[in-house]
């Protein structure tokens, strides 16, 4: 299974979360905990708006190629079988 790449933005917040954790729950360091609470809801609410468009495709096409774009609604919380 190919691993899915992460913008700058979402890696920052993935570390923020899981230093926020590490030292804030199990550290009892009161600002890394809510370092770690802002975190994990600026990715939620990230997920939830979408606010990042992902390239699914890069390609050139020449004279009498055609494309076709599509677009299908995201649902987190499910797996694709």
């Amino acid at each position: 299974m190919a691993r899915r790449s992460r913008s700058r933005t979402e890696g920052l917040l993935g570390f923020l979360q899981t230093r926020g954790v590490q030292r804030g729950i199990f550290g009892s360091s009161r600002a890394w905990f809510w370092i770690a609470i802002g975190a994990w809801a600026l990715r939620r609410v990230r997920r939830v708006v979408g606010s990042e468009p992902e390239l699914v495709f890069r390609g050139e096409i020449k004279p009498g190629q055609a494309i076709r774009i599509d677009h299908t609604t995201e649902v987190y919380g499910t797996s694709k079988r």
